[in-house]
């Protein structure tokens, strides 16, 4: 399947919002017109758009180098990316909780894992960082648990909006001080406890983790 006819049928889907299921993407008109897809199952099409989305979705965070060249603090320029990336999050909520609800139940959270990793370390060489000893790892995982936290929280919560975003990552920061205090604490089960923790079909509202 050509990348072309990947974004035509992710188009489809965002548009959709959360009216389409992943199991029957085999009975969309655009689906059933693409000779590509004449040999996949709704499941083998629905993998291969989802890692066509978090290859895009890496790739917008490149939009926001030109505002943070301005800014000499690494911090700082973490928090816009963060910012930046889960208020795009935000725009496609439906979809997200129906992609994260999907991945679980077919066992791959591997991938979701993967993807608040990848994003998170993008983060952290387009601020500029250059580690490459352990500093390298601890510093993605706590971003990548930080980010996590508030993507959940953001899915879970029915009236979340985004002037939440910059208090959450506030309040997240706060807790953290400073990335080098809880290297020894993050690590990936951390992001792996959260995820088994997320309840799809919650409901609630609220403000807090």
């Amino acid at each position: 399947m050509t990348n072309i006819e990947k974004k035509k049928i992710l188009n489809l889907l965002l548009k959709q919002n959360s009216s389409f299921s992943f199991l029957r993407l085999k009975e969309l008109d655009l689906v059933k017109k693409n000779k590509n897809c004449r040999y996949l199952d709704s499941k083998e099409i629905a993998f291969i758009i989802l890692s066509f989305y978090f290859e895009q979705n890496l790739k917008q965070l490149d939009w926001l180098i030109p505002k943070t060249q301005k800014t000499k603090s690494t911090t700082v320029k973490i928090k816009q990316f963060l910012q930046f990336q889960l208020e795009a999050d935000l725009k496609k909520k439906n979809f997200l909780k129906k992609s994260f609800l999907f991945l679980v139940t077919e066992k791959k959270v591997s991938q979701i894992l993967d993807y608040f990793f990848s994003t998170s370390s993008k983060m952290w060489s387009l601020a500029g960082d250059t580690a490459t000893d352990i500093n390298y790892y601890s510093k993605r995982l706590i971003l990548a648990s930080i980010y996590s936290k508030i993507f959940i929280k953001m899915l879970n919560l029915s009236n979340y909006s985004k002037e939440l975003i910059e208090e959450d990552i506030q309040s997240s920061l706060k807790k953290v001080k400073q990335f080098n205090d809880f290297k020894s604490k993050i690590c990936s089960t951390d992001i792996l406890s959260i995820i088994k923790n997320f309840n799809f079909g919650s409901k609630a509202k609220g403000r807090g983790f």
